[in-house]
């Protein structure tokens, strides 16, 4: 059957530029969630997450990412949170980078499946999530809590395979201490665990099931950078250039990429972050605070940019 020269031209073009897993195709894309401002009867206090969300978006912006999903405020609740992981994890192909960024309140909370070797899961707060557990009301349907979103950065791994790469912050803190007392310190967290009255935690009987990150060829390296260890406090930080508030690791991280930090293995990714969160000003309430890292190899080389 004869072709056109045309015909053959487009086709092979093809081949060459989008076929395959060819790296040239390569998509940056992204979901950002930011909450600064829960509903007053939530039982969250006002903290700045809001404002990370645009810094972040700029950022990855100047990365050439492609397609990025920014929920703010209102707009990240636990419906919309999980329906554009879905939408990421459909979209993306072998071969893409991801990162997922929260800024928000945490909180720890019981244990639902005995994975846990303290008795307690980790969750990160949506807009629509309660504070308190009220038995028939509310217990923690809204929580995004850490099975969920390790089940959800396996599916991402999966998706784009070993060519590809996931790429966590985590902004926010599961073990803070109310700060309205204490003017110009935001703090984003509770030490209250969600739980009914009297829980106490007990060590997991299904540590088999914790989800660790791991190496393994069909998957996509990954690393999960949180703001803080878990006895820590996450403090937020004022800058007096934009004359507003941010988390601490958003603001470091974008500072370590603006100095063209680009392309660094895990630990030196955690490194970096942690000598920019140490320049910081801190207020004298405040103490030294240090960036969690969890890695599927911490000598794998992580990019931020997709840029050919």
């Amino acid at each position: 059957m004869h072709i056109s020269f045309f015909r053959f031209f487009c086709v092979l073009s093809m081949l060459v530029w989008g076929g395959g897993n060819n790296v040239s195709a390569r998509i940056g894309r992204a979901l950002i969630v930011a909450i600064g401002k829960y509903p007053a009867d939530s039982g969250w206090e006002r903290i700045h997450g809001d404002n990370d969300g645009g810094l972040m978006a700029e950022l990855l912006r100047k990365q050439h990412y492609n397609q990025i999903i920014l929920l703010k405020n209102e707009k990240a609740t636990k419906e919309n949170i999980d329906k554009a992981l879905l939408q990421l994890c459909n979209d993306a192909l072998s071969g893409d980078y991801l990162f997922l960024h929260f800024s928000c309140h945490g909180q720890q909370m019981m244990d639902l499946n005995g994975d846990e070797e303290d008795g307690l899961d980790e969750a990160l707060i949506p807009y629509d999530a309660l504070f308190w557990y009220l038995p028939g009301v509310y217990e923690g349907e809204k929580h995004l809590c850490d099975d969920e979103l390790g089940s959800w950065i396996d599916k991402l791994r999966r998706k784009v395979g070993k060519t590809g790469q996931v790429f966590v912050l985590l902004d926010a803190c599961h073990s803070g201490t109310a700060n309205r007392y204490t003017p110009d310190l935001y703090i984003r967290g509770t030490n209250m665990i969600f739980a009914p009255d009297g829980y106490c935690p007990k060590c997991g009987a299904n540590l088999e099931r914790s989800m660790k990150l791991r190496a393994l060829d069909n998957l996509a390296p990954a690393l999960v950078l949180s703001a803080c260890k878990p006895e820590e406090t996450n403090y937020e930080y004022y800058s007096r250039k934009f004359r507003c508030y941010y988390g601490k690791l958003t603001y470091s991280f974008v500072q370590v990429v603006t100095r063209k930090s680009l392309a660094l293995t895990a630990g030196g990714w955690c490194k970096m972050v942690e000598k920019a969160m140490r320049q910081l000003r801190s207020s004298s309430f405040s103490r030294l605070q240090y960036p969690y890292m969890e890695c599927s190899d911490e000598e794998n080389v992580f990019v931020l940019s997709v840029a050919n």
